[in-house]
């Protein structure tokens, strides 16, 4: 442990420690409640597996220059890994948590804030110190709790954001200041209907269960070459129909995904099944952005539903109903961002609006969706 006292008069140990941590981590995890600077110069290591920044909007502290500059930093395929605890009031951690090549764990808890004050004119007082294994994963399940009430930063977010003016009011200010609710929340369709809708696709979710092993091994067996990539799209409707119960979209992909790479495709989802929980986001978007590489054309419509169907919480159907809805309601991924991480995107602020909708009849992604098919749908 090595305890790191800051003043204007020293040179600053903590902008070292982060560019060792950027560098050398293939885990890293930054916490702060404020981001009021962010240094470009900064060089992420390329075999960094797992990247978070979260920061905090109380009081308008955290000035949006910061966030474009951070926005900007970010290549495409990260844009989604730099969140705003939305749903937290209270949000006040200065830390950073890494993991190196070798498996060493390290951390750099204290005072000290994304500022600029932080590094070089504050009096500042933090620990630096390696940390156990275990202590890691506990600031790893910790930053998990923090990222579920978190959405990421984008531009349309940023125009909500209010931030802190230079001076205080005297009078108190009618506009969100950033302190109190959440900033953002997509407005969710609640049509006539919706009710019954949500029953029948729960019957639907029901009538997936039972067929969700067998679905999974043709995955699995397609992935590993034991059936071709036409065996596999002939038995889909085995497991996965109307007949079935538990196809989710309409007519029209059977048509356009036949000649699809089901292996390439099947490899995709087995590696998302198989990811760890708080790393599956990660893996949905670096997945995505590898079949759009190589344009396979099953990726959205037919690969979201699966993704929904086997984890309804957690992920969207891309079908043309949801496609309208998202264009209605004007919703933006941050600028230049993959298609994975676009994707990520949604999901993560689709979790955030309902559970900031604790009446609205969905209460998970798939529900949504058939909300979204009533009000949307042809």
């Amino acid at each position: 442990m090595k305890l790191i006292l800051h003043s204007p008069s020293s040179s600053s140990e903590i902008t070292d420690i982060y560019k060792q941590a950027f560098s050398e981590a293939v885990r890293l995890y930054v916490v702060s409640a404020y981001l009021t600077e962010w240094d470009i110069s900064l060089e992420l290591n390329s075999e960094c597996k797992k990247f978070r920044v979260i920061v905090g909007k109380d009081f308008g502290i955290t000035k949006k220059s910061a966030c474009l500059d951070l926005m900007g930093w970010l290549p495409a395929e990260r844009k989604s890994q730099f969140l705003v605890a939305d749903a937290i009031d209270g949000f006040h951690p200065k830390a950073i948590f890494w993991i190196d090549k070798k498996g060493k764990s390290f951390s750099l808890v204290g005072s000290s804030n994304l500022t600029k004050a932080a590094f070089e004119k504050n009096y500042e007082a933090n620990i630096y110190s390696e940390i156990s294994k275990n202590e890691f994963t506990k600031a790893e399940k910790w930053i998990m709790e923090i990222e579920e009430q978190s959405v990421v930063v984008s531009e349309d977010w940023l125009k909500e954001y209010q931030e802190r003016k230079p001076a205080p009011q005297k009078k108190k200010s009618k506009t969100h200041t950033g302190e109190g609710s959440s900033i953002i929340a997509l407005r969710l369709p609640n049509p006539s209907g919706s009710k019954q809708q949500v029953k029948i696709r729960r019957k639907q979710l029901a009538a997936h269960k039972n067929l969700k092993d067998s679905l999974e091994n043709y995955f699995l067996e397609c992935s590993m070459g034991k059936i071709s990539s036409s065996e596999f799209y002939d038995r889909l409707p085995s497991v996965w129909s109307w007949e079935s119960g538990n196809r989710l979209q309409g007519s029209g992909w059977e048509r356009k995904g036949k000649a699809s790479n089901f292996r390439e495709l099947s490899t995709s989802f087995m590696n998302i099944l198989n990811s760890r929980s708080d790393d599956r986001d990660d893996v949905v978007a670096r997945e995505l952005d590898r079949l759009k590489a190589s344009r396979n054309s099953a990726r959205k419509a037919f690969l979201s539903e699966i993704l929904c169907l086997t984890f309804p919480d957690k992920y969207p159907v891309l079908n043309k109903p949801v496609h309208n809805y998202i264009a209605d309601i004007e919703f933006r991924a941050p600028q230049g961002a993959s298609e994975g991480a676009a994707y990520i995107d949604l999901a993560k602020k689709l979790r955030a609006s309902l559970a900031q909708n604790p009446k609205h009849p969905a209460k998970n992604l798939a529900e949504l969706d058939t909300v979204v098919w009533l009000e949307y749908g042809e």
